[in-house]
Parts: C-alpha cells; structure tokens; sequence
C-alpha cells in the first residue's frame, strides 16, 4: 500500500463525523438533564451550554430546562419530560427559516420567537397523538403515549406586549381544532381526532402549569452563565 492511499484510509473516518449545529443555549436547568445527539455520546445539560440540532433531550424525576433557541424562541419542559428538536434554520438578516420540535412526553411550555412571528407556518411543535400548527403565541401541555392536552396561554387581545393575539391548531389524520382564546385547549388521544376547544378551569389550568411552573433559576453562578432572568430573555415576561 503507497502512503497517499495509507494518508486516505486514516483520514476518511474523521472527515465522516458530522459536527453537531449550535442552535441555542440551556438558559436554566434544575436537576438531572441529558441530551444525546445523532452519533454522539450522551451527555450531561447545564446552565449555559449549547443545545444542538437532533438532539433528544431527557430530564430526570426532578429535572426541568429552559432552552433560549437562537431565534428566541423558548421551550421549558418539566419533570421526567423528553423532548427532540428536530430542526432549526434561521437567518438572522430576515428571520426566515424554520423551527420543528417534538415533545415525546411530559410537561411542556413554548414561546415563539422571531421565525414564527414572521411566519407562522414555518413552526411545527409535534406530539405523540397530534401536530400543533402555530399561529405566534405562547403554549403548555401534558403529553404522553396515547393522550395529550394542549392549552393556549395567550398572548390574548389587547395584550401589553402589542402582540398579535396567538391561536394554535391541533391536528392529526382524524381532524382538527383551532385555538383562538386564551385559557382554552382541547385533548387528543390516540386514534382520535382533536376534541372541541374547551375553556379550561382555574384546577384544570394549575395542574397543566404546574409541571413547568416558572422557569427554573440556578444559582448565581448559572443566572450569570445565562445572562440573567430566563422568563425576561425569552419574552416571557410580556407575552
């Protein structure tokens, strides 16, 4: 065997390895939180490391993580939650591009960020039973194997943020259902097309939240390797 052909052999499987897409940061994390990413070793979320593309995240009996996208766009998921953020395109000249995420189980929360604002079309947030279609708003639910229930959080009309007021449409091959007002939701289980809107009750709504709750804080130490207030940075505040 000649050298060039040795040289070509010993490099081919470095060059094979695909580097991970930087498309956020771990703004807060409590607990135990592991990410695993296509190819790559699992590894452990702290406050302010990166989030990658494809990356399959879990969070442990009393985990919870906040994730800032670069977009600004927020997700915050609770306890014994594991979520996948399948892809993230963004062009920070225009805000074009796309953000697609699915929530394997668990308690969730969302806030969109500057590519669903400019087209809300461009961002997909699935479940196991059903697909939840965007329209700018902020969203909570529970989700597991075989039944989910989605709740639109607003923003409402006449909103302090002078937002548009959100809606959301919750899909599967059986039907939909359009969310327009806030505090309202509907269920899906598997098999089953997406129930009526319905008005949730203050104990129906505590009991979504209660999963995410406010998003977590670290220690001094992880506020500043997050850059301060996770609910400010994410637009939480005035949505």
């Amino acid at each position: 065997m000649n050298k060039t052909l040795a040289a070509i052999l010993l490099l081919a499987p470095l060059t094979a390895v695909a580097v991970p897409l930087n498309i956020g940061v771990a703004s807060a994390v409590r607990g135990s939180v592991n990410a695993t990413a296509p190819g790559a070793a699992g590894r452990v979320v702290e406050t302010g490391k990166n989030v990658y593309s494809h990356d399959r995240i879990k969070t442990g009996p009393e985990g919870k993580l906040q994730i800032l996208l670069l977009d600004q766009t927020s997700f915050t998921i609770g306890a014994n939650s594991e979520m996948e953020l399948d892809e993230f395109v963004f062009d920070p000249a225009t805000n074009a591009g796309k953000v697609s995420a699915k929530i394997v189980k668990g308690a969730f929360r969302f806030v969109t960020g500057k590519v669903a604002r400019r087209d809300p079309a461009s961002m997909q947030v699935q479940t196991p039973v059903g697909t939840i279609g965007i329209r700018g708003t902020m969203t909570a639910g529970n989700v597991s194997d075989s039944e989910a229930t989605i709740v639109l959080l607003g923003p409402g009309p006449g909103n302090n943020a002078d937002e548009k007021a959100g809606g959301v449409t919750v899909k599967n091959d059986k039907g939909s259902t359009d969310i327009d007002q806030d505090g309202w939701g509907v269920t899906v289980k598997a098999g089953e097309a997406p129930s009526p809107a319905f008005e949730l009750n203050p104990s129906q709504l505590e009991g979504i939240l209660s999963g995410v709750g406010s998003a977590p804080k670290g220690d001094a130490k992880d506020d500043a390797a997050a850059g301060g207030s996770t609910d400010d940075s994410s637009g939480q505040g005035t949505a």
